[in-house]
């Protein structure tokens, strides 16, 4: 057993442990995000965007080569090679296309390292892969929250969909790398997947938000946008009008790409999960082998000679 097997297996065994560490992780990663800003700002002023953005691609590209050859070594000794393989090729093609239509600049490259840690533990914590996203869906819509209410409250922007659709890709790479690691088999009877991936707390999270978010919608109590004689509401997801389908910001550098809407994200993620939930419907992650102590070896009776 390797050692990521290891800690893996001991999150397993320790729940609490493992969440524990998830919540600290995730906390460390979400709140110092002006300290990240005002550096990636410096590094801007004294080498310019060009250079920055140029950096930031650099580095993603030597991460993710890290993470194919290391999956590409371990593929070889691990169960369902095949499905974890379609899925890491199907996770990559919506990392490339979160980028080529989602993303402002290569500085947003980060949501995808920064997330992928949080796949592999929530993998391991849940032992399943559509629940560990969903999970990690739900703390990307609060690291956006927190980043909408208090670090970008006085400007006129949206909710960020984008962004959680970036940390779904990178949570799920982590899970998909995890599944490698993990006891993993087909799942010999799938009557009823459907019912039980809904019962999961993740999931169960997840339809929890959004039937939230339409009773709040429909009271009048949240609105999409902001916008001149609206009635009193608590919050909008969006303090911008609506934007041309593809813009770009002369801050954010030259690229230009799509803002997913109030309505296009949450529908954006849902499809996204129902993507994932094939893969419960298709494996079963299980739990690590019990570590036994050896036992000794019984040594054959001899009779005695009178």
């Amino acid at each position: 057993m390797t050692i990521a097997s290891r800690v893996l297996a001991g999150f397993q065994r320790h729940k609490v442990i493992g969440w524990v560490v998830l919540l600290v992780y995730a906390a460390l990663v979400t709140f110092p995000h002006n300290t990240v800003q005002y550096y990636a700002n410096e590094i801007a002023i004294h080498y310019t965007h060009a250079r920055l953005y140029q950096g930031s691609a650099i580095c993603a590209a030597a991460i993710a080569i890290v993470i194919n050859v290391w999956l590409l070594i371990r593929l070889r000794r691990a169960a369902e090679r095949s499905t974890i393989l379609i899925a890491w090729v199907l996770t990559m093609l919506l990392t490339w296309g979160a980028w080529s239509g989602l993303t402002a600049n290569n500085t947003e490259f980060v949501h995808y390292p920064q997330y992928f840690p949080e796949g592999v533990i929530l993998l391991a914590l849940t032992g399943s892969p559509v629940e560990a996203i969903a999970w990690a869906t739900i703390l990307g819509g609060i690291d956006e929250a927190y980043q909408y209410t208090f670090i970008v409250n006085n400007r006129p922007v949206p909710y960020d969909f984008n962004d959680i659709v970036m940390d779904i890709a990178g949570a799920a790479a982590g899970v998909i790398f995890a599944m490698a690691f993990l006891p993993t088999e087909r799942r010999k009877n799938v009557a009823g997947w459907i019912r039980s991936t809904l019962k999961r707390p993740g999931i169960a999270a997840v339809i929890g938000i959004l039937v939230s978010g339409i009773l709040l919608w429909a009271a009048g109590l949240m609105t999409f946008y902001e916008r001149p004689g609206a009635p009193p509401h608590w919050f909008s997801l969006s303090r911008q009008t609506k934007l041309p389908f593809w813009f770009s910001v002369d801050f954010l550098g030259p690229r230009k790409f799509h803002e997913l809407s109030p309505l296009e994200g949450p529908i954006a993620i849902v499809l996204i999960l129902g993507l994932y939930a094939l893969l419960d419907r298709r494996v079963v992650i299980g739990a690590p082998s019990p570590v036994t102590s050896p036992q000794p070896i019984e040594q054959p009776a001899t009779e005695s000679v009178e």
